[in-house]
């Protein structure tokens, strides 16, 4: 089973990949791709213990696996187990020093741990590794914020709209504020732009619809706003935010222009 199909599979499908993939640990007991597969299938079904006990033994099975670390990682931290996680996430970048991701991991370990200057060198560093890190940029945002720089984390948004769209399986690829960030017409713009390209590529994120439709509305585009609200329901019925401004158009103040 390619490591791909575990990474995209559908949810409706994750306990019938995790019964397969059970299946191939039990056939192949030493081989740590089954293993990473379990992992992977367990990481989609949000079953973050199992997951880690997965990847564990992928690390386990083969010692120099930097995936499997920086894997082990993520489970780490998503069950706040921050200094195995950090552990994980040094293991990683012993044997990549020169994936950004660790540093960036890193990074967001010590920003939840509120070691702001340890945060803040980390995400420069994943910067200076890949300038185009939009996630980093965004950590990097709010560890000024943090700092009281605000100037400096506006810079930061800024420069993540200025970057061109990148279309990615992620949870939410698009994890932004439309009120916070886009505080003038042209922001506005770039942030919808990227959105429609987006939705084109995964027009299954509810998310992004409803964020389109805020962006929409700033506009003044209420057709359009409105439609946006309507998609997001029908992928999400209890997207309570989604269906108060279907019904509340007038709560807005103007429009930009």
């Amino acid at each position: 089973m390619p490591e791909s199909f575990i990474s995209y599979f559908s949810p409706e499908m994750v306990d019938e990949v995790i019964d397969k993939c059970r299946k191939l640990v039990e056939s192949k007991p030493n081989d740590p791709v089954c293993y990473r597969n379990l992992g992977h299938a367990y990481f989609k079904k949000e079953a973050y213990r199992e997951a880690r006990a997965m990847y564990e033994k992928v690390v386990e099975l083969s010692e120099h696996d930097a995936g499997a670390y920086l894997a082990t990682g993520r489970c780490c931290e998503l069950l706040q187990d921050y200094d195995a996680a950090l552990e994980a996430f040094e293991a990683a970048r012993i044997e990549k020093p020169e994936w950004p991701d660790v540093y960036f991991w890193k990074a967001k370990i010590y920003f939840a741990k509120q070691d702001l200057a340890a945060a803040r060198d980390l995400v420069k560093t994943a910067l200076d590794k890949n300038p185009a890190f939009k996630d980093a940029i965004y950590l990097q945002s709010q560890i000024f914020e943090a700092l009281g720089d605000l100037a400096a984390a506006n810079t930061c948004l800024k420069q993540i709209i200025a970057l061109p769209p990148t279309v990615k399986r992620t949870k939410n690829p698009f994890p932004y504020d439309i009120d916070i960030l886009f505080d003038d017409g042209l922001l506005l713009k770039e942030a919808i732009r990227q959105m429609e390209a987006i939705l084109r590529a995964e027009p299954g994120y509810a998310d992004i619809h409803f964020k389109l439709g805020m962006a929409y509305r700033k506009m003044g585009r209420k057709e359009d706003a409105m439609a946006c609200y309507k998609k997001a329901l029908q992928i999400n019925p209890n997207l309570h935010l989604a269906r108060h401004y279907y019904w509340h158009w007038e709560d807005d103040g103007e429009p930009l222009s």
